[in-house]
């Protein structure tokens, strides 16, 4: 039998060397700077050689690799982990150790990068420690030598540290590439920022020790000596700006002053690496700097560039005041970008800051690739929050208005290895839904496209505050209530924990509201009064909308009532489930513990539905989810289109990153000075001459640089908006409420959900977590015995249900791997 090889993936090998090479550079940089003495002038040379061909070349070719494979990288790992939910089971079929939660939630693999990250630090520091101490020591005396030692060393670990913190924050890294997401990273960058304010104090703590042995405490740090003394005061307003970054970065503060904590970052990290470089100016610093600075402006210019020039800069925007939920529509002239399940935008709407803000996309690419919708709560927000304010723009009237809004993403790097899993276990509150809609969707087209039996149980335990709430999402939970290409397989509890509010019951979604199916509990019924009991004497459409579900009056004899038809459906769902998912039996089935309380609710709600039947006039779905596609990314042409926004993508990208390089070697070759022989003879004209020279060659072509890449930048966005705003309509007409024909209106009010004969089957009150989870380990779901690996279970909503979501799983000694699925900043 002939031996089979795994296929090679060329592009995450040359990715990997790319990486490799800045990072083995960055492990010798001290030993090449600093002990050998790469020649270094005011003027490019010998050493802009080195960084340019070690350091920046291979980050550049690196980030085009990856913005090629960004855009097809998704749909192979995407396509390669949504065909294991219908592959047979088997042991290769585990989740894998890299990508497996270990310690406080995090994967292996971000351990690993944690240790890498480590051991730079430690060889930044320890080395020049090794190699200078004794000199140090020879000049100064053991308390001024090593002191001053010590800040030596921690000052060059800053500087390194500096190039490589912005790294950490790029929405398309190499490292995304190669398997790390975004999610996984930014800790990272927080804790790197963390050690540059501890380092940062250990350079002062060590040179305040040095001047103040050697009395020139006051001499050297001071404003009126215009050479150290100033230089030094460069470096304790740099100092100042690392720690004021450091307390506005503590989790507390960012997450309640997000704005706040914005605006200061980008401010202080500014005044930071001014005050860094003139603290010590000089040329070598800016190579520090220079490949992560030229890829964090690319990152967040060219985006920007791609989305301006397709998605139309309005939206449209329907705000539910009874749910708190807003929807997001944008709509573009050609395929958008294709995104997957877990994708983002962020969104700026400039009628109220320039901020961008981002939202996981919640519509499924296939359906439409013309358009991308999202869902924003404003549930407990602020007043003044970004979000309440889009909620006033889009007006409480639940009517589509239009507004300006620009687009930034689309991103994505999530890992599906989770499909991999015999069993996928999500809990979810509120808003977080939208972050699983699209997943949902896709492991429903692959299981219509496939002809292999269901292999991977889903099981979907959602909580919601209201009725209303059930509905804000268009029609989504009630099609994975009742389309038999869902409830054949996906296993749905939803839960209600809070009363309607008094406008939902006599407002425009009563008629929404009225026909959701509760389960009524198996709890002991306490005696207490009712609210809104005092509302029943106000007519008969209240009372029809508190009694919880009304029956639509048949015009004909051969029509069913919703009852009737919610019960065959799911007997034909059962069916369906028992045909598909006969492979497998070892979840346990949510449907069984409230298989007898929901036919009791079924039954008891037919016998109790009022005598007074609703309108004939009413509005009735004319539609069914038999006509409504779910296709494939393959089906949808995906790769085509990914394929010709890729090579624009790239030409963006090499554009943006050969200009401003361009510009700053020729900057590199300016005498700024008067001669090119001047600056290197300034120290026999004094130290004043020399700390100007220095300066200028310092300062000069990296802001030269940064001048050029934004003006760039935004140049291409706004012709690109220019362009699709000439050849399109013009924004401002038929705004703030569009002009809908009719047929688009009726599909659009079919996606908000405004059924009127459909309901949804929920149960009243609070998600018992730990009362799920025993029900699962009693069925023998995640046994420690069975192995690891095989049981994914997700956590999804605010800090503190998925917090309490992971703290019953670890109570409950679950074998499981854990996922956190949060909107905190």
């Amino acid at each position: 039998m002939a031996l089979s090889f795994p296929k090679i993936n060329w592009l995450y090998i040359f990715i990997s060397i790319c990486i490799a090479v800045p990072v083995g550079y960055g492990f010798a940089d001290y030993e090449l700077t600093w002990e050998r003495k790469i020649k270094t002038n005011y003027f490019i040379g010998e050493r802009d050689t080195y960084v340019l061909g070690a350091c920046l070349l291979p980050s550049a070719l690196g980030h085009l690799a990856t913005i090629w494979g960004h855009y097809f990288r998704a749909e192979r790992e995407f396509q390669h982990s949504i065909a294991k939910v219908t592959a047979p089971a088997s042991v290769n079929q585990k989740i894998s150790l890299w990508e497996r939660h270990i310690f406080w939630g995090y994967t292996v693999k971000y351990w690993f990068l944690v240790v890498v990250t480590v051991l730079l630090n430690l060889t930044w520091f320890i080395y020049p420690m090794y190699t200078g101490t004794a000199d140090m020591i020879k000049r100064f005396g053991n308390l001024g030598g090593i002191s001053r030692q010590v800040g030596n060393s921690s000052g060059y670990t800053v500087v390194a540290c500096c190039g490589m913190i912005l790294f950490l924050v790029l929405r398309r890294s190499m490292l995304h590439a190669i398997g790390f997401t975004y999610s996984e990273i930014i800790p990272l960058h927080r804790w790197l920022g963390a050690a540059i304010v501890g380092w940062s104090t250990i350079h002062t703590a060590g040179y305040m020790i040095f001047l103040g042995s050697e009395g020139r405490l006051q001499s050297d740090i001071n404003f009126y000596d215009k050479s150290r003394g100033t230089m030094n005061m460069m470096g304790v307003f740099a100092y100042g700006a690392v720690c004021i970054l450091g307390l506005g970065a503590i989790p507390w503060v960012r997450r309640r002053f997000y704005l706040v904590f914005l605006s200061t970052h980008r401010f202080f990290t500014a005044v930071f690496f001014i005050g860094m470089i003139t603290h010590f100016p000089s040329p070598m610093l800016w190579y520090y700097l220079l490949p992560t600075i030229v890829l964090f402006l690319v990152d967040r210019f060219v985006p920007k560039i791609m989305q301006a020039r397709t998605i139309e800069p309005e939206a449209t925007c329907t705000f539910n005041s009874d749910a708190d939920i807003m929807r997001m529509t944008f709509v573009s002239h050609e395929p958008i970008k294709p995104y997957y399940p877990g994708d983002y935008i962020s969104v700026q709407i400039p009628a109220i800051s320039t901020v961008y803000h981002p939202f996981t996309i919640a519509s499924y690419w296939p359906e439409d690739p013309y358009t991308m919708t999202l869902y924003i709560r404003t549930f407990e927000d602020s007043k003044l929050s970004w979000t309440c304010a889009l909620a006033r723009l889009c007006g409480n009237e639940d009517k589509r208005i239009r507004v300006k809004a620009n687009v930034d993403g689309v991103f994505g790097d999530r890992r599906h290895d989770y499909l991999k899993s015999e069993t996928m276990i999500i809990f979810v509150a509120g808003a977080a839904i939208t972050t699983f809609m699209a997943l949902i969707k896709a492991i429903a087209a692959q299981i219509a496209a496939s002809d292999e039996p269901l292999r991977m149980q889903l099981h979907l335990i959602c909580t919601f505050r209201t009725r209303s709430e059930l509905h804000a999402y268009g029609s989504f939970l009630h099609q994975i209530t009742r389309d038999p290409r869902f409830t054949s397989w996906l296993h749905v509890e939803i839960f209600v924990s809070r009363p309607d509010k008094p406008q939902t019951l006599m407002g425009a979604h009563a008629h929404v509201v009225k026909n959701d199916i509760m389960v009524p509990s198996n709890k002991a019924k306490k005696e207490k009064k009712r609210r809104f009991a005092s509302f029943k004497h106000t007519g008969s459409i209240l009372k029809r909308a508190l009694s919880g579900r009304t029956i639509v009056a048949s015009t004909t004899e051969n029509e069913k009532a919703p009852s009737v038809e919610a019960d065959d459906t799911a007997a034909n769902s059962k069916q369906s489930s028992i045909r598909r998912s006969g492979s497998v039996h070892t979840v346990v089935d949510l449907e069984d513990i409230a298989e007898e309380s929901t036919g009791d609710a079924i039954k008891a709600i037919n016998e109790k539905a009022p005598q007074e039947p609703l309108s004939t006039a009413a509005p009735t779905r004319e539609m069914t989810y038999n006509d409504q596609r779910l296709p494939t990314f393959q089906a949808s042409h995906s790769t085509s289109v990914a394929t010709r926004l890729a090579k624009l993508d790239m030409l963006a990208t090499f554009i943006m990153i050969a200009v401003p390089v361009a510009a700053w070697c020729v900057a590199r070759t300016v005498a700024w000075e008067g001669p090119s022989n001047w600056c290197p003879t300034t120290k026999l004209r004094g130290t004043y001459v020399t700390a100007n020279c220095r300066w200028t060659y310092a300062l000069i072509p990296g802001t030269i640089q940064i001048v050029v890449s934004s003006i760039a930048g935004y140049f291409a966005v706004w012709l690109a908006r220019t362009i699709l705003m000439r050849r399109g309509r013009d924004v401002e007409k038929g705004m703030p409420y569009p002009d809908l024909d009719v047929e688009e209106d009726k599909n659009l009010s079919v996606q908000d959900g405004n059924w009127d004969e459909g309901d949804v089957i929920y149960s009243k009150g609070r998600l018992d977590v730990k009362k799920a989870i025993q029900g699962f380990v009693d069925a023998g779901v995640g046994k420690k015995e069975k192995g690891t690996g095989l049981v994914a279970v997700f956590g999804g909503g605010p800090d503190g249900f998925v917090d309490m979501v992971e703290k019953q799983t670890k109570q409950a000694k679950w074998s499981v791997d854990f996922h956190r699925e949060t909107w905190a900043p």
